[in-house]
């Protein structure tokens, strides 16, 4: 785990000669320096001042559309390239922009006028992008080079809104799935898909692991998460089990369902985040399925914009705001009060230590490896709950996209603004160098 260079590191008295080639310090995270982030970079001029919804030019161009914008456009989603040198956030007025983290600066805005942003991921090509589209009604995810503002390729399929879309760490495939109960496995360098999951049961989310050997897919309408093998997707899931949080029939009967509206494996391979629009996000074992923690403390994304929650599940804005730091060991999600939440997947009296001797969260059903995974009827059994351990007060409006940089010691904050957060920094170690 990389945390940054010699100017991300000006908050932690961690000086070095400019003339002389530093090699990057390894940083771990900790709840006490995750309470010293603060944020650092504001950038009201991530959203566009000007509506371009009202373009009918089928052709992208950095010139500024005439219309005004409404007051209630928001940055949507946010990711960072494989170095974290770079972010890409995009928003629901139709505009992507590229920024430099080390600078902490914009570096290039774009619009997608025709087509719509959504969903934006770096590929490994440097300078490109894939997203999703959320006009017209050919529902394709998009290929396209910020370098030279052009779209490569349109990966063409699905029938209804994409409402995932995840490139694999180790090549150029990539995994999609959305409102029509597919899932389509696909190559950069194929407009066809190379693999498809048909009607799962309803709308679905689908996350690639760690090494590109398996996927994992959640659906919201059976409650069910299933995990494929990406060699053999179009068979039946070798693994599955129904995500029954008994926790809301205490809410009203039968107990609402939560939406699920992102998914992600961690770093080492050992844990699967399932995100909601309600108030609670879940941890499972990414081996197993078995769920291991209800993630509480943030106010969904479901509720209005004054912070009340209506009857029933709503999926309202969310879906990019919960997710993994690189290191696996904290989890850091925004809040519809505007909170960023970071909840500590070490500090837990109910561990295990892992085939690397890593501290990992565990069952206490499970009687220390002692009883068999399959001899328990989960979904039968309340899922404890996990209180966040740090909580960082956030600007207005809720954090709707927030992502923790997996190689520099910084994290974004996307909603009605942009916002860099760093570790507030001493007076006695400031640098000259960096923003």
């Amino acid at each position: 785990m990389n945390f940054g260079s010699s100017s991300f590191n000006r908050g932690l008295g961690i000086p070095g000669p400019s003339n002389i080639p530093q090699k990057p310090d390894i940083i771990p995270l900790t709840a006490g320096l995750l309470n010293k982030f603060r944020p650092s970079r504001h950038f009201k001029d991530a959203l566009d001042p000007e509506s371009s919804s009202s373009s009918n030019s089928p052709n992208l161009n950095l010139i500024k559309p005439s219309n005004p914008t409404p007051l209630n456009k928001n940055i949507t989603s946010i990711c960072f390239d494989d170095v974290g040198d770079r972010l890409v956030t995009a928003s629901d007025d139709d505009m992507f922009v590229l920024w430099d983290c080390k600078k902490g600066k914009k570096i290039k805005p774009l619009y997608s006028r025709k087509y719509g942003i959504d969903l934006p991921r770096f590929t490994h090509k440097a300078g490109t992008i894939l997203h999703a589209s959320t006009k017209g009604d050919d529902h394709a995810v998009r290929y396209h080079s910020m370098h030279d503002n052009k779209y490569l390729a349109y990966f063409k399929g699905h029938e209804a809104r994409v409402r995932s879309v995840d490139m694999s760490p180790v090549d150029d495939t990539f995994i999609t799935a959305g409102d029509d109960g597919t899932v389509r496995l696909w190559d950069l360098r194929a407009s066809g898909c190379k693999g498809l999951v048909q009607d799962v049961g309803g709308s679905a989310i689908a996350a690639i692991d760690n090494q590109g050997i398996v996927f994992a897919v959640a659906c919201s309408d059976t409650q069910t998460i299933m995990m494929y093998a990406t060699a053999t997707m179009d068979r039946t899931p070798f693994l599955y089990t129904p995500l029954n949080d008994i926790s809301f029939s205490r809410d009203s009967s039968p107990p609402p369902k939560p939406i699920f509206t992102s998914i992600a494996f961690s770093s080492n391979g050992e844990y699967l985040l399932i995100g909601t629009s309600s108030d609670v996000h879940y941890l499972l074992d990414a081996i197993d399925l078995v769920p291991l923690r209800r993630l509480v403390g943030h106010q969904g994304l479901e509720r209005d914009k004054n912070g009340n929650k209506q009857p029933g599940t709503k999926r309202g804005i969310s879906g990019e705001e919960v997710s993994f730091t690189s290191d696996s060991k904290f989890i850091i999600s925004g809040s519809s009060d505007g909170s960023i939440l970071f909840w500590d997947l070490i500090d837990d009296p109910i561990t295990k230590i892992g085939s690397e001797g890593q501290i990992l969260l565990t069952r206490k059903e499970l009687e220390n490896g002692k009883k068999d995974v399959k001899s328990i009827q989960w979904h039968t059994l309340p899922i404890p709950d996990l209180k966040a351990k740090v909580i960082l007060k956030g600007g207005n409006g809720p954090s709707r996209a927030v992502k923790f940089n997996h190689r520099l010691q910084m994290f974004a904050v996307g909603g009605e603004d942009l916002t860099f957060w760093l570790p507030e920094k001493d007076e006695d170690s400031k640098i000259q160098e960096g923003w």
